[in-house]
């Protein structure tokens, strides 16, 4: 009888024990599993804005050789950045309606005879 006592003792002391590391493992702790769950899914983020701007910096890359490289593409910028046209040419501007404002007045002239 004393056996079994002593066997059920140690398969209860086992089975605390088991469930004590369990949620120890799971809740306490410095490293539980679910901060290492948040950590793979920061991992996941990080790795995604990475990928992104790792595919930003190829096409900021390609388009500055094409601008060293590629005339066609010095005189997009120069067109639509600042305005020039080629001569015989009209540049048209299209405004929306909410954005018109009237012109600044000139400044005051002096009296100053000539």
């Amino acid at each position: 009888m004393a056996e079994a006592a002593n066997r059920r003792l140690t398969r209860a002391i086992t089975f605390v024990a088991l469930i004590g590391a369990g949620y120890y493992w799971m809740v306490g702790g410095e490293y539980t599993r679910a901060g290492l769950i948040r950590l793979e899914r920061e991992i996941e983020s990080r790795r995604a804005e990475l990928t992104e701007r790792k595919d930003e910096l190829e096409w900021t890359q390609a388009w500055a050789d094409s601008l060293v490289s590629n005339p066609w593409a010095i005189e997009r910028v120069a067109r639509e950045r600042y305005g020039f046209v080629r001569p015989r040419e009209i540049l048209v501007r299209f405004v929306e309606l909410g954005d018109v404002t009237d012109p600044p007045a000139p400044p005051p002239r002096a009296n100053v005879p000539p």
